[in-house]
């Protein structure tokens, strides 16, 4: 709440650095309002981010955030080849990780126990050798149905916490209705 408070009180400044900009005539002066200009709306960007990973807490979200704020501090703050080649190198990094980490369903399982909703739970059973109930549902959002339905939980939506036995469910996103990782 803060956050968003701070990020709206900025927005003023910003349309006056806009308008400071295009009145200015001297160049360098122009110059300088633009990169004030920058760092206020690459701030106020990374502060949108900011809030979007604390609300989402998906690892794309903190990525996102990740490469915004190396962003701003190329653009703004980089002095020399150096500075630009370690920012390129790590931006590109980023973006192998969430093509190639972030988007790949089974190497996420792996690494933080996340599934799809429409994974079979035998297939959990098997590959993952976890002793969920299988004749409960076909698939793992099923599963998370009938248990909240156990558990008296009418309404599933993100972040709902589910226990089963000795097993903890958490549903981390949500698309039209349906939860898409549990």
């Amino acid at each position: 709440m803060i956050i968003l408070f701070s990020l709206l009180l900025s927005v003023p400044n910003l349309v006056r650095y806009a308008l400071t900009i295009m009145r200015t005539t001297d160049l360098k002066q122009n110059y300088e309002f633009l990169n004030e200009f920058l760092k206020h709306a690459l701030l106020i960007v990374v502060g949108i981010e900011l809030i979007e990973m604390i609300l989402t807490k998906s690892h794309e979200a903190i990525l996102t955030l990740i490469l915004f704020v190396i962003a701003r501090k190329m653009l703004l703050y980089s002095v020399d080849l150096v500075d630009i080649l370690i920012g390129a190198i790590s931006i590109g990094l980023i973006f192998a990780i969430i093509k190639f980490v972030v988007k790949d369903e089974k190497l996420m399982a792996k690494i933080d126990n996340t599934y799809s909703a429409s994974v079979p739970v035998k297939k959990i059973k098997d590959e993952y050798k976890l002793n969920i109930p299988q004749d409960m549902s076909n698939t793992l959002g099923g599963l998370v149905y009938e248990i909240a339905k156990i558990e008296g939980i009418d309404e599933i939506k993100e972040n709902t916490r589910l226990i089963y036995g000795t097993y903890k469910f958490k549903v981390i996103s949500m698309k039209d209705g349906g939860y898409s990782k549990n």
